[in-house]
């Protein structure tokens, strides 16, 4: 056998074996140091991923909340940057004075709102000049009339050919203390399904988006048009709703409503559009 067979046989021997200075007490010590600080290292790293599931869950819980009591109001809004309460925005405004407009009195004023401010507004947002109906507005009852008034709230529609096709503007001019309902108001009385969210602009008036549902022949649902209504300060207020004009209602599924909120807001905050004071 020679000499590196030999420590071979010797190392296999005794390899299990503790070496001579083997201290038990020393070697307890150690290794109850390092089971201590491997619990410690699996405490933090438990607490890290509960840290984290919270952050990541967190969003999807405040939803669901919001969620269920959205359901619960039968209100779906669709901001929640604003709440009806948190608004602050009385209505009507204190010591508002209604004005009894008759369309005798208003009809020229109306008819050169349309010439100079309502028809150029509607071609800058995308309307065919030559496709552009006659606006004839008429003050009519309102379900959304205060005192079942019918002199102050005066409605009209215009058709239209726009970049997605045939299209009708409706316009709705509420002198002050005609209208009825507040912004919060109009967003519990809507039919599902349906979004609306009421915001407080910058000068303190309020904007409230609507978009209705709709549902076809087939028993689909589709978006069926949107409406901007402005709440201003005189307790007047002004309405744009934007629908797809179509000649079979049960091809609504799929088209698009002409104007998004932002030209309808567009429209319903032009201080120029409005019932003569």
């Amino acid at each position: 056998m020679s000499e590196q067979d030999l420590r071979d046989s010797l190392q296999q021997a005794v390899w299990d074996e503790p070496p001579l200075d083997f201290d038990p007490d020393t070697f307890m010590a150690r290794a109850e140091q390092l089971t201590r600080r491997r619990r410690a290292l699996m405490s933090v790293g438990v607490a890290t991923a509960l840290i984290i599931a919270t952050v990541a869950t967190l969003p999807a819980f405040l939803t669901s909340g919001r969620n269920r009591v959205e359901s619960a109001t039968g209100v779906s809004t669709t901001s929640s940057a604003t709440t009806p309460s948190t608004l602050n925005f009385p209505w009507p405004p204190n010591d508002v004075k209604r004005r009894g407009h008759t369309y005798l009195e208003d009809q020229p004023f109306l008819a050169s709102m349309w010439e100079v401010v309502i028809s150029p507004a509607l071609q800058h947002e995308g309307a065919e000049v030559s496709s552009i109906g006659t606006w004839s507005p008429d003050f009519q009852p309102s379900a959304y009339a205060r005192d079942r008034s019918v002199n102050d709230i005066l409605m009209g529609s215009v058709d239209y050919v726009g970049p997605t096709g045939a299209a009708q503007l409706n316009i709705t001019l509420a002198g002050p203390g005609g209208w009825g309902p507040t912004p919060e108001g109009m967003c519990r009385n809507l039919p599902d399904p349906s979004t609306c969210s009421p915001v407080k602009r910058p000068d303190g008036s309020v904007v409230v988006a609507v978009e209705l549902g709709g549902k076809t022949g087939s028993g689909g649902f589709y978006t069926g048009e949107r409406t901007v209504y402005h709440y201003r300060k005189d307790g007047s207020v002004v309405g744009m709703t934007s629908r797809p004009r179509l000649a079979d209602p049960n091809a609504a599924l799929g088209v698009s409503v002409p104007m998004n909120f932002d030209q309808l807001t567009r429209l319903a905050t032009n201080e120029s559009i409005t019932l003569p004071n």
